[in-house]
């Protein structure tokens, strides 16, 4: 392999010119490709933490105005057989208290996931990918940002990109 400054031969494992000190091509080519591959990632990650953001505001929005219309709707219910039977008063607790959890539940692993991924906690990754598990059952939306969620942080190679973002990260001192 020859020195692209000076022209000097040198050997196939040399980071560096024996003759001039320059880089040689090999530790040329992988350091800013890694680099690059790195920045683009972490660019991703930052992108995809705004989405768990506004994935939990959606969800909160949504989800409230549903089951307030769902609530109203079962406790305002006439029937043929008015003025009784009503529906059981358990039933409309029931419902209402499941879907009410449910919806915290929801909106709140959006928001670690945001939180997490905008910071670069260690588990963040685990619980994103939890929550992208569980919004697969919210189509349309939910189902194409659980699919992106897979894409970007599912898998071996993922899993060491992201690590690395957290290694620089805390190298740097950034809190």
């Amino acid at each position: 392999m020859y020195c692209s400054k000076c022209g000097a031969e040198n050997s196939q494992g040399t980071s560096f010119c024996s003759r001039c000190g320059h880089p040689t091509a090999s530790l040329l080519d992988t350091q800013p490709a890694e680099a690059a591959e790195l920045n683009k990632y972490q660019l991703t990650i930052r992108r995809l933490s705004r989405y768990w953001y506004l994935f939990a505001g959606l969800n909160l929005v949504l989800g409230a105005m549903g089951l307030f219309a769902v609530q109203t709707g079962i406790s305002m219910h006439v029937g043929p057989w008015e003025p009784w039977p009503h529906p059981y008063l358990w039933d409309w607790v029931l419902v209402g208290g499941m879907g009410w959890t449910l919806l915290t539940l929801r909106v709140a692993f959006a928001v670690a996931s945001g939180w997490g991924l905008s910071r670069l906690t260690d588990w963040s990754r685990v619980v994103t990918l939890v929550a992208a598990g569980f919004a697969f059952l919210d189509f349309p939306i939910g189902f194409a940002l659980a699919i992106y969620t897979f894409c970007v942080l599912h898998g071996k190679h993922h899993g060491h990109l992201f690590s690395r973002l957290g290694v620089n990260r805390m190298a740097i001192g950034i809190r």
